[in-house]
């Protein structure tokens, strides 16, 4: 009776089998597996009223691959097992055949389901009889390719599958229905040829080296998309095929030059320039430089003065940093002539007064020299006022102390300018 129950389902499987293969718009021997064979390993996980405990299964599948989505596939598997009562060991056999349908054939991570017979044989230690459970079994599981096209390939499996059975005389619950799981993570090796070009590039899938090539893009003898101008985009798919290298493009592969200054972004060093402006080749803007003639500025020297302490001739240090600046001066325009004029208050004697204000002078301009370095000591020219040119009223300290000073006075200003350069923008 089994016997005949399970040629009556292989007939079913070979009768759906026939009309998946009518019905499956995919079925041509293109692009799809001829045969494969699955090694695998995995769990038996045993119905309780078998009374064995979960055990190591190994074994393989081989199937015949109707069409894109359904196989014909035979298993074999062997596990041996305790029994949980007596400690017998069993030696178990798991073989039988099934119809197997890819629900997303095309997918990256394919799952598929399984339905059809199987039958576990169980072999005690010193037994010299073979228990059987048989019955249908449906499973499902998962898939992913690991190497090569969609004919051959190598590709992770991963399936549980239930086999259902009534128990025999040998298990005390006679009769009832049991379902024993058994989970395996395999190898599958596909065989087969393919003539597809899936990505519609013109080089068939077996000879094309670079799947997934966009629709339009021009490719070469392998399959793989040309970029002749190193742009990014493929030819085919852009519009500007001489853009020059190193120049930013678009989606479309054309250039862009967000500053409209004429120079592509990419190429353009000064980004953002002003369109106004003209530019070089770089994108940055261009400079025109003038020459400008300005004269001396006599304030620059006529506005220093230096104070002195009573009946001193001594330089405070509070004024070294003018004594410098004067002879920075000096140094830098060469033929800047100068008076040193000497001042003094009321106090003392007029003759005293003069003298004083002649060696006030005198020290000033040593000591601008001697900040100078090697200048022409010719161009500083010394005068004492003694007190005839005050410059406030000697009636009060703060007076008098105005008085006590050293002045300085440019006796060419009429002939010293410079040329400076004016650098300015070149406008388009």
């Amino acid at each position: 009776m089994k016997t005949t129950i399970m040629l009556m389902l292989v007939l079913l499987a070979m009768s759906l089998a026939t009309v998946a293969m009518a019905a499956d718009k995919t079925g041509s021997d293109e692009g799809r597996p001829l045969f494969s064979l699955t090694p695998y390993v995995g769990m038996g996980l045993w119905s309780d009223d078998t009374g064995l405990d979960n055990s190591l299964i190994f074994g393989g599948r081989g199937a015949w691959h109707m069409t894109k989505r359904f196989a014909l596939e035979g298993h074999y598997g062997m596990s041996s097992a305790d029994d949980s009562d007596t400690g017998i060991n069993v030696d178990l056999k798991h073989y039988g055949a099934d119809l197997v349908f890819d629900l997303m054939p095309d997918a990256r991570i394919v799952p598929y389901l399984t339905a059809g017979w199987s039958q576990i044989d169980f072999d005690a230690d010193g037994s010299a009889t073979t228990d059987v459970l048989n019955g249908p079994g449906a499973g499902l599981g998962l898939k992913t390719r690991l190497w090569g096209n969609s004919a051959t390939n190598g590709l992770l499996r991963f399936d549980v599958r239930d086999v259902m059975s009534n128990l025999t005389s040998r298990f005390p619950n006679n009769g009832d229905l049991t379902h024993n799981f058994i989970a395996t993570a395999g190898l599958q090796f596909s065989f087969g040829k393919s003539s597809k070009d899936t990505d519609g590039d013109g080089v068939r899938d077996k000879n094309d080296r670079c799947d997934n090539t966009p629709m339009g893009a021009v490719v070469d003898a392998t399959g793989c998309p040309l970029d002749s101008d190193g742009d990014g985009i493929f030819d085919g798919l852009d519009e500007c095929n001489d853009t020059p290298a190193g120049a930013r493009s678009d989606a479309t592969g054309c250039a862009q030059d967000s500053d409209g200054d004429g120079v592509l972004d990419g190429l353009d060093r000064c980004e953002g320039t002003d369109p106004k402006w003209a530019v070089d080749e770089n994108g940055c803007p261009m400079e025109v430089v003038k020459t400008q003639v300005v004269p001396f500025e006599t304030d620059q020297v006529t506005d220093q003065r230096i104070r002195f302490d009573v009946d001193s001739t001594d330089i405070r240090l509070s004024e070294n940093a003018r004594v410098n600046a004067l002879a920075s001066i000096l140094v830098q325009w060469t033929d800047l002539r100068l008076e040193i004029v000497g001042h003094a208050d009321d106090t003392g004697s007029a003759a005293h007064n003069q003298d004083l204000s002649e060696r006030r002078a005198a020290i000033v301009r040593q000591a601008i020299l001697d900040a100078a370095g090697s200048i022409d000591g010719s161009r500083i020219t010394t005068v004492g006022r003694g007190e005839t040119q005050p410059m406030s009223a000697n009636d009060t300290e703060s007076g008098r102390q105005a008085n006590r000073r050293v002045e300085f006075k440019v006796l060419n200003a009429g002939e010293l300018s410079h040329e400076v350069e004016i650098r300015e923008l070149m406008e388009r």
